[in-house]
């Protein structure tokens, strides 16, 4: 079955996205955000990037705490399944990390939800299971 053009789209800007993820490069993200994006991860007071942000630059400056917390040479992220609907996207997956304040690793279950419009992600709401992942920012 041959995807639809806004299918297309959503996925090279997912493929982009995940790409610029990999490789922990916030510039590279941000080529994918729109200016008023709408961004959630269930907030945590030890996880600074948490919580809601409005706007590309909030995002920018989460992106960038988030990969200044963790040893990124020891990343572990597995995408399992990715369903696209025109302009709408779930990723499912799983993230590993490694805290630098800490030393202790995590890995925990994802979902992304992600919004994309005219080749720019409008929202993305991030799934996890913070409460497990805070263990790792206690020392």
């Amino acid at each position: 079955m041959e995807q639809s053009t806004p299918s297309q789209e959503t996925q090279q800007v997912l493929g982009g996205f995940f790409q610029g993820t990999g490789n922990n490069d916030p510039d590279a993200i941000a080529k994918y955000l729109a200016d008023d994006i709408d961004f959630y991860i269930a907030e945590s007071p030890y996880m600074p990037w948490t919580g809601h942000k409005k706007g590309k630059q909030e995002v920018i400056t989460a992106l960038k705490q988030l990969i200044a917390a963790h040893h990124t040479a020891e990343d572990d992220f597995e995408m399992d399944r990715t369903f696209i609907d025109g302009t709408e996207a779930a990723v499912f997956g799983k993230a590993g990390r490694t805290v630098k304040a800490t030393g202790k690793k995590f890995k925990e279950p994802f979902v992304m939800r992600f919004t994309i419009i005219n080749g720019l992600i409008t929202k993305l709401l991030m799934l996890e299971d913070s409460h497990q992942i805070e263990k790792a920012f206690i020392k």
